[in-house]
This record gives C-alpha cells, sequence and structure tokens, in this order.
C-alpha cells in the first residue's frame, strides 16, 4: 500500500487513527459507566498501590512500556518533507496531539483500573481485551479487532515515516544511492519501503 500510493497511505493511517480513538472512547465510556453505578473497590487507595514497588528500573521499565503509546509524535520529523507548511503544521500536530493522547490515554487507564483489579490487570496479555471481555458481554470481539486496526495502523506508520528517513539519509550520501530512486509514476521511494 505504501509502495503504491501515498495519499491511500495516508488515508488508511487516518481511518485506523480513528478507529482506535474510537475504540479508546468506548472503553472509557464504559468504564465510567460502570464507576458511576458504585463500582469503586478498584480505585481505593490500598488496591492501587498493593504490591508496588520503588524500584528504579521497575520505575524506569514502566515509563519505556508507556513510550510506545506516546510515539506517533516522532513520526512526523521523518515526514517533514511531504507536510503542507511544515513550520506551521509540525508544531500545531504535537502540541494537539500529546495532550489529547495523553488525556485518552489518562481517562483509558481509569476506566482499566475501574472494572479490573490489580491482578487482572497483571495477568493479562492484552488489558484492552480483558477488559472488552468483562465488559461488552457478545460484543467483546470488538476490542480485538480495533487492537488488531491499531497495531495494523502503527506498522503502517513505520514503514511510512521509516521509509523517508532512509530515503533523505540516501539523498545525502549517508545510504546506498540506490535507495535515493523513487517511483516516478507513484512518487513513493520504493526500494526504502522494500527495506
Amino acid at each position: 500500500m505504501n509502495c503504491s500510493n501515498v495519499k491511500l497511505a495516508a488515508k488508511v493511517t487516518e481511518i485506523v487513527s480513528i478507529t482506535k480513538v474510537f475504540a479508546l472512547v468506548m472503553i472509557i465510556i464504559a468504564g465510567f459507566i460502570h464507576l458511576a453505578k458504585g463500582h469503586t473497590d478498584n480505585l481505593s487507595w490500598d488496591a492501587l498501590v498493593a504490591d508496588t514497588t520503588s524500584s528504579p528500573g521497575r520505575i524506569a521499565l514502566s515509563f519505556y512500556s508507556g513510550l510506545f503509546s506516546y510515539a506517533g509524535w516522532n513520526y512526523l520529523n521523518f515526514v517533514t518533507e511531504e507536510i503542507q507548511e511544515p513550520n506551521k503544521n509540525l508544531p500545531r500536530a504535537i502540541y494537539i496531539s500529546l495532550p489529547l493522547v495523553t488525556t485518552i490515554y489518562l481517562l483509558a487507564n481509569i476506566a482499566y483500573f475501574a472494572v479490573l483489579s490489580s491482578t487482572e490487570i497483571l495477568s493479562s496479555g492484552a488489558v484492552a481485551v480483558t477488559f472488552g471481555n468483562k465488559m461488552f458481554g457478545v460484543m467483546r470481539w470488538i476490542i480485538p479487532l480495533f487492537v488488531a486496526c491499531s497495531t495494523f495502523g502503527a506498522v503502517n506508520s513505520g514503514i511510512f515515516a521509516s521509509s523517508r528517513l532512509f530515503f533523505v539519509g540516501a539523498r545525502s550520501g549517508h545510504m546506498p544511492r540506490s535507495m535515493a530512486l523513487i517511483n516516478l509514476k507513484h512518487l513513493t521511494p520504493i526500494p526504502c519501503l522494500i527495506l
């Protein structure tokens, strides 16, 4: 898809991003409805801090684990050449997306903790799927579908952005010249996309 059409790849990324936000909003609404019904046991201070650690290694791991959720902003830097008015739109994208993503993930985590116990969260391979299994009944299949869409979107964006990094590196003489080739019909850096 990235080899054949830049606009299609960007549109797919946009659709997948909207799907991901929609899934997170569903989780947030379900979690807050659960809270509104009086299920606040999992949000007590004792429940939240049970079995926690102050080990510097574990604290660093927690930051590293959360980093992936906020990594989308750095892909923008790789595609600056393809952004219209990058001096205006790149900072705008960053200062709009970071607070928005932070708020959405904070609310989603509150929803997770409202519904799932610490043990359920720690033993889960995919917290959103465990949440969906517990909250969405016969519609529980929708969360794994949204997780798959989100994963596909992350891979698609990573390929799109990384290929531009290699392409610029090749144009600057830091990579083999063949990687600076571009398909004239599709205007895509196919050798970099394949790599």
